[in-house]
């Protein structure tokens, strides 16, 4: 039985080490492919623990392979393992239950005394990966196909460890994956500051109207857009809710920007949480100068019109990053990507949902 907690990254590459490499080239000593585990799952960027072991966690890895070989052995090797591989690996079982497609198509490993082995080595060739996790046919992207990408998914794919590479084909995708190209950067950069922008008042008018539950809510969308503006001047991929505050504060810019925030979070005056937020915008403003993307922005606190609500003139910021930013992307309303859009809440309803529609219409 297994003791002490081995991260699935590590177990997969021993995995694929002491046992599917021997199997692989003492049949197949000329082939060439690559041998990974990328994609879905915790251990892939690295925060499984012995909680994530409770499902879809195991000795699992990819088999990369060019197309000829993949339509000459695909077979052959997916029947090569379920017969070659031992029943178990350091206390972990190779076999694997059938998916469970009333439970999210999860699969367990289940240990067998006897038969063939349920693996999972999954073999692809890098196209047919692309086209099952990003439905891409190539990689030769336009800026609105960036847009549709999760950068989740993106994470995932550029996450992980290749364990062994005669092929080079992953290693360059993923390369051409690393981050966003720049003129969609700039976009993404714009769309959060467009996010803030809409929703910048909400939190002091809110509060104002003595509304404490509404104005924390709000406070709470203002810190997630904020983060995700430290993802992107980080040129980092933002991942999905679970991770999501776990590695934010890895980056270097939540150094002194998460303090600010968790103060955001711990203060009962309205006030003063509009004056911590603020904060935050200018910090992140700072952080931007320093890229020089655009000549230097001073921004400072000014009132919501006549209101008695602080806020930064956020518009401005805007208006230099949109200078920036070149066709085709430069004559699309700032709603963002995919990932992006699913933020939008509090007053853009109508307008925003009316753009997304022209948008993916075209």
């Amino acid at each position: 039985m297994v003791s002490e907690f081995t991260p699935g990254l590590k177990l997969s590459e021993m995995f694929f080490q002491e046992v599917v490499k021997g199997i692989i080239e003492s049949t197949y000593p000329h082939i060439k492919y690559t041998a990974a585990l990328v994609g879905p799952g915790s251990e892939v960027i690295g925060f499984d623990d012995s909680v994530s072991s409770d499902h879809h966690w195991g000795l699992r890895l990819y088999l990369f392979i060019d197309t000829e070989s993949y339509d000459k052995h695909y077979d052959s090797l997916i029947k090569l393992f379920r017969t070659k591989l031992p029943l178990e690996f350091k206390g972990h079982s190779t076999h694997w239950s059938l998916p469970d497609f009333n439970d999210s198509g999860n699969q367990f490993p289940q240990f067998i005394k006897e038969g063939e082995v349920n693996h999972r080595i999954e073999i692809f060739t890098v196209n047919k990966y692309l086209k099952k996790q990003f439905n891409l046919e190539n990689t030769d992207l336009t800026d609105i196909d960036w847009l549709l990408l999760p950068e989740q998914k993106l994470l995932e794919f550029t996450s992980g460890k290749i364990f062994y590479d005669s092929l080079g084909e992953l290693l360059e995708v993923r390369d051409k994956f690393a981050y966003l190209p720049e003129n969609v950067w700039k976009y993404k950069l714009l769309s959060e500051w467009e996010h803030i922008a809409q929703e910048i008042a909400f939190a002091g008018r809110t509060g104002e109207v003595e509304d404490e539950i509404g104005s924390k809510i709000e406070s709470s969308r203002l810190i997630r857009y904020v983060m995700r503006l430290a993802f992107l001047l980080s040129r980092r991929y933002t991942p999905y809710t679970k991770w999501f505050g776990t590695v934010f504060s890895k980056l270097k810019i939540a150094e002194k920007l998460e303090p600010l925030l968790l103060a955001v979070f711990k203060e009962e005056d309205w006030k003063q949480r509009d004056k911590l937020l603020c904060k935050a915008y200018m910090f992140l403003v700072e952080e931007q100068n320093k890229l020089e993307l655009t000549p230097k922005i001073i921004v400072e606190t000014i009132p919501f019109f006549s209101r008695n609500m602080t806020i930064i003139d956020v518009k401005k910021v805007m208006a230099e990053l949109k200078k920036t930013i070149k066709p085709p992307l430069d004559k699309i309303p700032p709603i963002g990507s995919v990932d992006q859009l699913m933020e939008v809440g509090g007053g853009l309803g109508v307008e925003f949902a009316e753009k997304a529609r022209i948008f993916y219409e075209k």
